[in-house]
């Protein structure tokens, strides 16, 4: 992993990927696929799934990609065909001038917390004795190719958001550098069928005027949401009344001044999720407080309550392996750190077992949490079943939106974690799937993935999180 060059309004990532095993001339090792991304939504070329993360400001930055949307890299650096290696060299949008260092996300790989950024000469695009495409026999020194930047017509970069659910699920919290949305469950603000907030709504309260108080002052928006019983004219007075209790309890913290609310109903006319069974139900009564304004402190989410019960594996130690035995068997382990205050879990899943070519892989890190609702969709191989837990409150992988489209109107959303979870792993091999979640004041956390309903759903507990 080189540092990273800049080079005018763009930055270049150089890694060079040098087998361990000698490559015959006749079996090249391909590296597309890892690199990869099945997308519902967009075309997106490789190697999209290797990313730079600013973890201190919340950004994620994609390649550069020419007039035609394909990617700007180096020839040649999806197949090894020696034991020289590869170089893989791609252009990336530059971080502002005050960032010197970023972290690199590469597929299967922890994450490279903090590669720094440097104005230097960009190194050659070609690892010196990998054959350039346009040469023929392998050249004992590379010919210096330089990577094509004028190519570059597009090099996105996307706020990262973060999500956390509190108070056991009933407050969770989707911010951005620029947004907050606060959704609180209507069961734990009111009775059935009331309007009059509970004794255990103030907790609730609470927690979203400090998040308010965390932003630039602004226009805060408090929707009233039901579900689909009752008429749809009862409904939008229902929902109108909870909204306005919501602001009532609200403008006794925060200085209307600064943030005037602006109180609405919708009855039952937006769902989050579809269904009508009464934990769809449950999801749907809710009320939403948004406000669009930059970050002006930062507090960390602070744990209470209990761990909710599980039925899947539990690994109590988080320094043994803990089996999974599915049609293959893996080890898997766990460690944490923090970087740039976020949490980073860093989760190595190994084979068990001798199997080499196996069509079995490690299924169990596919998906995508449900905190964003309905109309909305991760890319296809996704590995974002992880969940971090500290006492009752849980933590999603950060996630950002790439693009809508009329199927998924909510937008596609693209995780902070290994977008190929269908990497196959064989016998005496291990993948390394690193997870980027928000920040949080706690010495040591919970994994788990999936709820665990599934085979193959488990949970680490109590993983030191490391400086």
């Amino acid at each position: 992993m080189h540092p990273l060059v800049r080079a005018g309004d763009l930055v270049v990532l150089t890694v060079d990927m040098v087998p361990q095993d000698p490559v015959q001339e006749e079996q090249p090792v391909h590296l597309a696929s890892p690199y990869s991304v099945l997308s519902f939504v967009r075309d997106m070329p490789a190697p999209l799934s290797l990313r730079l993360f600013d973890l201190e400001g919340d950004v994620v930055h994609h390649g550069g990609t020419d007039a035609e949307g394909e990617p700007v890299v180096s020839e040649r650096w999806d197949t090894i065909t020696t034991s020289t290696g590869t170089r893989l060299q791609m252009a990336f949008a530059a971080p502002a001038t005050d960032v010197d260092a970023l972290a690199v996300l590469v597929p299967g790989a922890p994450l490279f917390a903090d590669v720094p950024v440097v104005d230097d000469e960009v190194p050659p695009a070609v690892l010196e004795g990998q054959v350039p495409a346009e040469d023929g026999p392998t050249p004992t020194v590379a010919v210096p190719v330089a990577l094509d930047l004028d190519r570059v017509v597009h090099a996105p970069t996307f706020p990262l958001e973060s999500t956390s659910a509190e108070l056991e699920g009933a407050v969770q919290t989707t911010e951005s550098t620029e947004s907050v949305e606060i959704t609180l469950g209507a069961d734990v603000l009111f009775a059935f069928d009331s309007a009059e907030l509970t004794a255990e709504a103030t907790a609730a309260i609470d927690l979203v005027a400090q998040r308010l108080a965390e932003r630039e002052p602004g226009t805060v928006t408090v929707v009233g949401h039901t579900d689909d019983q009752g008429d749809d004219a009862y409904n939008q007075d229902l929902s109108q009344q909870r909204a306005q209790a919501v602001a009532d309890a609200l403008g006794g913290q925060v200085d209307a001044q600064d943030y005037p609310l602006d109180v609405e109903g919708r009855g039952e006319t937006e769902p989050l999720v579809s269904g009508s069974s009464e934990e769809d139900r449950a999801r749907n009564r809710r009320v939403v407080v948004t406000l669009v304004s930059t970050v002006v402190t930062r507090t960390e989410v602070t744990a209470t309550g209990e761990l909710p019960e599980f039925e899947g594996l539990v690994q109590e130690d988080p320094s043994a392996l803990l089996r999974i035995d599915q049609t293959r068997s893996w080890d898997v382990r766990a460690t944490a750190r923090r970087v740039g205050g976020h949490v980073v879990v860093d989760l190595v899943v190994a084979a068990a077992d001798d199997e080499v070519d196996s069509a079995w892989v490690a299924g169990f890190l596919r998906g995508w949490g449900d905190h964003r609702g309905d109309g909305t969709v991760s890319p296809h191989d996704n590995t974002a079943r992880a969940t971090v837990l500290d006492g009752a409150v849980r933590l999603y992988p950060m996630d950002y939106e790439v693009g809508v489209s009329e199927t998924w109107p909510g937008g596609e959303w693209f995780t902070a974690s290994d977008l190929h979870g269908a990497a196959r792993i064989d016998g005496g091999q291990s993948r390394t799937y690193s997870y980027v979640y928000p920040r949080l004041d706690a010495d040591a956390v919970t994994l788990q993935v999936g709820s665990g309903w599934s085979e193959g759903d488990f949970r680490i507990v109590d993983i030191p999180v490391e400086p």
